[in-house]
């Protein structure tokens, strides 16, 4: 596999795994600049015939670091081409590090593949659609140690264009669970826009990681659609924290559903779909774990119980009210400790006297 190229750590082979179920639909090579192969998931060789594929430039601030090769019937799937071009930029940033030598220290590695991942996240617009008569207000704080969160608002494509929603997080660390988080991210995307519903999406998601795909971490996830006109939210849990309702009558905030069984685990999730009426005032917060589980000096979480105080402390103002609160009440928790893991906030707030 390693032909005088830099030799590669095991959780970049693992990395790659999820590929290797299927090397008769999709074969995935990496090499290096000289066109050494470094490693392959497949069964292709150099003297193989030329197939159906794509050929991406691994690249760090502009020098080329090396180039990953896909081919196979898979590799033209619009979803699977988001995947591959994703993890293609996370791998131009793998190869800078690995080049610079047995000195380049872990925590150093550590923050170029969060710098990878910001230039992968650039690949999808992180500013929410406009959407009248609601509020769509979101926050993403990278940890220094990779993760593997990510998020989307989008419209969907189907009759009256209802919002889609999904937040999600990788389990695990390192390039592993961000190569999973590229992979999985575009997967996530096309099941939403061609299944019924938000359970059936995560439904079909999950049998490509499990059965086709194959991968040593989980994935927890919410997935939910909202038909603007109604105000009517649909929500499927695959083993992520529930999102929170802020009512705008003042009642009770309320977790919306249970978490479900989360993906990859099993072959089957079982999902069911939690529907909710939003009201004009109401406010839905989505968060990950990096939320409640940061750290302040004295080594305690944030936790629930603050969390809530923090929502209760700022309800009546608006979806981005909200989040700023929430952001900075664990940024002024946390002090000067840096965090641990990936922070992501999302706050859906349906607009009082908007037709």
């Amino acid at each position: 596999m390693a032909r005088n190229a830099p030799r590669l750590h095991d959780d970049l082979r693992r990395a790659l795994a999820p590929f290797a179920a299927a090397p008769d639909r999709l074969s995935i090579t990496l090499e290096d600049a000289a066109g050494n192969i470094i490693l392959t998931s497949g069964t292709s060789s150099p003297e193989a015939p030329a197939t159906t594929g794509v050929r991406h430039e691994l690249r760090y601030e502009g020098a080329l670091m090396g180039h990953l090769l896909a081919e196979g019937p898979d590799a033209g799937i619009p979803a699977m081409a988001a995947a591959i071009e994703s993890i293609a930029i996370l791998l131009g940033e793998r190869l800078h590090a690995e080049a610079a030598g047995p000195t380049h220290h872990h925590h150093d590695l550590d923050t170029e593949l969060a710098h990878g991942r910001q230039q992968q996240r650039r690949m999808v617009s992180l500013i929410a659609p406009e959407v009248t008569g609601y509020e769509l207000a979101s926050h993403y704080e990278a940890a220094r140690q990779v993760g593997g969160d990510f998020f989307e608002l989008f419209r969907l494509p189907r009759r009256g264009r209802p919002l889609g929603v999904v937040i999600a997080d990788v389990t695990g660390k390192g390039i592993t669970a961000a190569l999973l988080m590229a992979f999985s991210r575009p997967l996530i995307h096309s099941a939403m826009d061609h299944a019924r519903g938000p359970a059936e999406a995560l439904e079909r998601t999950n049998r490509i990681l499990v059965e086709e795909r194959r991968s040593t971490l989980f994935i927890t996830a919410l997935a939910a659609t909202i038909d603007l006109s109604t105000g009517r939210m649909r929500l499927a849990n695959a083993g992520h924290e529930p999102p929170l309702l802020i009512p705008g009558n003042g009642s009770a905030i309320r977790p919306l559903g249970e978490a479900g069984v989360l993906l990859g685990a099993f072959g089957s999730l079982g999902l069911g779909e939690t529907l909710t009426d939003l009201a004009p005032g109401d406010v839905v917060v989505c968060y990950t774990d990096g939320v409640t589980d940061a750290l302040g000096p004295s080594d305690d979480r944030f936790g629930d119980d603050r969390l809530l105080a923090t929502i209760e402390a700022a309800r009546g103002g608006s979806a981005q009210d909200v989040l700023d609160a929430i952001r900075d009440a664990v940024d002024g928790f946390c002090a000067s400790i840096e965090p641990a893991d990936d922070i992501t906030i999302v706050a859906i707030g349906r607009q009082r006297g908007v037709a």
